[in-house]
């Protein structure tokens, strides 16, 4: 029922801020840096969602009306599963259940749901779906049991072979980057066969997943995702980079020159390196529109400083509407080069 005090334009804004706080919580880095940051996001989901909870069936017909949208996101189904489980209703997790393996984002935040829940109330659902016959009810059950240290009844051996021998799509993505830890070595063998020459983003995670296990020999394997245009480019940039021995470097480093996109692969794989003997030329490309932000990420990178907190950056007022019309790499500040010059003695006593 609906408490007869609801203010529906208050749980409306419940709706939306606990959306918003589950997408900056999962975009925040999760690191001693961002802790008390991460802490307060998750302190507010956390009011957010139980303001929807003591909405009642109105909280509910939030979740409902985002079902039946098919621009719905995943961080709007955080919220419907979270209210699915809360509310201990059969229907309406059956209901959920029919978005949250559309990606591997939206079955993420269905385990989000249920493991950022106590023990006591995520048990029930973990065990239910444990016993299901499908791998990703399972799979949801796994993890729950997995986050909150019990012992699960779904090894992880065997659920990385179901779902790779069946090609769930789905579900083996969920696993490589949301279940498998870097500690469990002992899956490599398992995974391994399993590497294709596809360049394909479940392809890409596979690879990177075994080298994280200790597989360092298969390194070779990312070269075509380093050399060859693909949308995994970037990240496999990022991920060699910071792993691969020096002696390769320099031979990595003239592939991506032989590259037409390579001063923004460059940008990267310095940044990756963090390597300051290139910081001069970093800061020379902060004269392009098309890399000054990139630039500006790498100088970071390199020399530990924040740029915004020491105030080197500039506003979207003081650029050139040219620069403006760039839209790479919105999420990242207009570097401020005359004050990195001109403040080049303190960051380079950091060196």
């Amino acid at each position: 029922m609906t408490p007869s005090s609801v203010i529906k334009s208050v749980i409306d804004s419940h709706f939306d801020e606990a959306s918003d706080c589950y997408t900056d919580l999962l975009a925040t880095e999760n690191s001693p840096q961002f802790a008390r940051y991460r802490h307060e996001l998750h302190q507010r989901l956390m009011a957010n969602l139980e303001g929807l909870m003591l909405s009642g069936d109105y909280g509910w017909s939030l979740c409902q009306q985002s079902l039946e949208n098919e621009a719905n996101s995943a961080s709007e189904h955080f919220i419907v599963a979270f209210l699915a489980f809360e509310f201990n209703d059969i229907r309406y997790v059956k209901n959920m259940l029919g978005n949250a393996f559309i990606d591997s984002s939206f079955f993420k935040a269905t385990s989000n749901a249920l493991c950022w829940r106590s023990w006591k109330k995520a048990q029930f659902w973990a065990s239910q779906f444990s016993q299901s016959e499908k791998i990703n009810d399972r799979l949801l059950g796994l993890q729950a049991f997995r986050y909150h240290q019990q012992q699960a009844p779904l090894s992880l051996k065997t659920a990385v072979e179901t779902c790779f021998n069946s090609q769930h799509k789905v579900a083996r993505d969920f696993l490589l980057t949301n279940v498998i830890t870097d500690k469990e070595t002992e899956l490599l063998p398992v995974l391994t066969p399993f590497i294709s020459n596809e360049l394909n983003a479940g392809n890409f995670n596979l690879i990177c997943k075994c080298i994280s296990l200790q597989g360092v020999q298969l390194i070779d394997r990312l070269l075509p995702f380093i050399s060859q245009e693909n949308s995994n480019q970037e990240a496999a940039v990022a991920f060699v980079f910071s792993r691969i021995a020096v002696p390769k470097r320099c031979q990595w480093l003239n592939y991506l020159k032989a590259h037409p996109n390579d001063i923004r692969l460059l940008l990267i794989a310095i940044g990756a390196m963090a390597d300051s003997q290139y910081l001069d030329w970093v800061i020379k490309q902060m004269d392009s529109p098309e890399y000054a932000r990139l630039a500006g990420k790498t100088f970071s990178l390199l020399t530990g400083i924040d740029l915004n907190e020491r105030g080197w950056v500039l506003n979207d007022a003081s650029l050139d509407q040219a620069w403006l019309a760039y839209d790479f790499d919105e999420t990242l500040d207009w570097p401020d080069k005359s004050q990195v010059i001109a403040n080049r003695a303190s960051w380079q006593e950091q060196q």
